[in-house]
């Protein structure tokens, strides 16, 4: 399954615009077939009223007469749900509400969100959830006071607003909601000075009027992670309807279920207009990052401009201006398995299904000492870890990092070993092998197809006497993930075995060497002569 969940691309397509031209791109380049499921996604800017309504159980959309932030009269939708209430800021305060022509936060207000507050009361609800991006003003949720009126305050008591966004800046100050984000809504370098004074002469009035209110504890709205959001809309609902924040992504994922989502599917694509160093700071797209990194799956971004450049959580980003299609196609394509899969022949041609893939890979075949260690490992389908390659080319640190990510998320995963007495008896190849196979033996999933690293494995039968096919892959461990994966059990397990009998026999230095031949490891043989773990067979010059 690929899965789709992009965020609006502003003022160019919303979420479900973009969600259905990424499913276009994907079906023009071949993959026609494989499920697609779009859940278009908000973060408590534009579009969140829509995403609510599709998914909150019971949600119904209900239209006020209310102002927009010209004080123009207008009619705006909010929705109702039970005693649960959610009210889209942009859908009276927004940018989205003027031309561009118009902006100028010197002059807008958020009036028109505080009627929609006011108007909410009449469906008695328990819960008012507010999302506050993308607002065109700077006036630090004054208006929207203004409109509620401070006799009406106390109507607010019984009921938990909550406010969705994905800042945490303060109302004031160089990080505050006037330098941070008026310049987006009309603000030019001459206003800022003056707005941000503005600010702090409301914070004075702000706190008298609490005062007058009765509400104490809140007199550090100009001080509270969050304030500055919506251009301080969000100081004056923490500070007078006792508003808490929920981060609007969070709010959104879990209404739709998307990590569950996440773990079925084989990559996800998502989008936003401008990629930059914000989007990963909390905002839909870093969120998900972090969401598909748990759930160890491969995240794809569209964006329509891109200042962040890579990133190790997001695998590729395509431009939608210019390399969209090609690349999409690429990511989504129907044959995506055949880049380590076997092809051509008689026992390797399964069609587009190979069903379950065990791979499989030995540490330990070069020492001196020790036994050699095999594993097996089915991954789900789809699994991607940045980190996840030949055990070789990682650090001690990151080999246990990913052991532990393993075990965890594998379907089904074992590990074997071969002491040295019987690697004297049967050879390291066919030890090797011996120990590949019983670490298969050890799944409790029946693989369909095994990957091996390497050029030799001998023919595998399972349970039932049938035989399972098998493909030997050169330098497997770098390019196929249930191979990688093998691989990196099985130095683990070697590494932590090898480490325990050092303590009985330290004199060979096996926490260093792992009994590799080493200079130094070659010395102690000749000094102490071999230990009951040496392969006896083993040449030591």
């Amino acid at each position: 399954m690929i899965l789709l969940v992009p965020d609006k691309f502003k003022g160019t397509f919303t979420a479900p615009q973009i969600a259905a031209k990424f499913e276009e791109a994907i079906r023009a380049s071949g993959n026609t077939t494989e499920e697609i499921v779009s859940i278009p996604l908000a973060d408590g800017g534009e579009g969140s009223l829509d995403i609510f309504l599709q998914n909150y159980p019971g949600a119904s959309e209900v239209l006020v007469d209310t102002k927009d932030p010209l004080m123009r009269d207008i009619v705006a939708p909010m929705a109702v749900a039970g005693d649960t209430v959610f009210i889209e800021l942009a859908r009276c305060s927004g940018l989205m509400m003027i031309d561009v022509k118009e902006r100028n936060p010197m002059r807008t207000t958020t009036y028109g969100l505080g009627l929609m507050l006011k108007a909410a009361l009449e469906y008695s609800p328990r819960t008012i959830i507010v999302g506050v991006g993308g607002s065109a003003t700077d006036d630090g949720g004054r208006g929207m006071i203004e409109a509620i009126g401070l006799e009406n305050i106390h109507l607010f008591d019984d009921i938990e607003v909550k406010v969705a966004c994905d800042a945490r800046n303060p109302l004031l100050g160089p990080h505050g909601a006037t330098y941070t984000y008026a310049p987006q809504k009309g603000a030019d370098a001459a206003m800022l000075p003056i707005l941000e004074k503005r600010m702090e002469e409301w914070v004075v009035t702000a706190r008298e009027w609490l005062a007058a209110c009765g509400i104490t504890g809140r007199d550090d709205l100009d001080t509270v992670p969050g304030g500055g959001t919506a251009g301080g809309t969000g100081a004056a609902l923490y500070a007078f309807l006792r508003a808490t924040p929920v981060h609007g992504f969070e709010f959104f994922s879990h209404m739709v279920a998307l990590e569950d989502k996440i773990r079925e599917s084989r990559l996800v694509i998502t989008g936003e207009g401008r990629l930059d160093s914000s989007s990963l700071d909390g905002k839909l797209v870093g969120s998900l990052a972090e969401m598909c990194e748990r759930s160890c799956r491969r995240l794809y971004v569209v964006c329509g401009q891109n200042t962040l450049g890579s990133d190790p959580s997001i695998c590729d980003i395509a431009l939608l201006a210019t390399d969209f299609k090609e690349k999409i196609g690429r990511w989504c394509r129907a044959d995506w398995r055949g880049d380590y899969l076997p092809s051509g022949g008689d026992l390797f041609e399964f069609g587009s299904s190979y069903g379950v893939i065990a791979g499989c890979d030995e540490a330990g075949r070069g020492p001196l000492a020790g036994p050699v260690y095999a594993a097996a490992v089915i991954l789900p389908e789809g699994f991607y870890h940045p980190l996840l390659k030949d055990s070789k080319k990682m650090t001690s640190a990151q080999r246990d990092q990913m052991r532990e990510i393993i075990e965890r998320e594998a379907i089904a995963w074992s590990v074997a070993s071969v002491s040295a007495e019987e690697i004297d008896e049967i050879n390291i190849l066919q030890a090797s092998i011996k120990a590949m196979q019983t670490a298969l033996g050890g799944l409790k999933v029946r693989p369909a197809l095994i990957l091996v690293d390497g050029n030799r494995f001998n023919p595998y039968y399972g349970t039932d006497g049938a035989r399972i096919p098998h493909k030997c892959i050169v330098k497997g461990d770098d390019k196929v993930p249930e191979i990688s994966a093998a691989s990196i059990l099985a130095k683990t397990y070697r590494d932590e075995f090898m480490l325990k009998i050092d303590k009985e026999y330290p004199q060979y230095g096996w926490a260093r060497n792992m009994g590799y031949p080493t200079e130094e490891h070659r010395a102690a043989i000749h000094t102490h002569g071999l230990s009951p773990y040496h392969r006896k067979t083993f040449t030591v010059k």
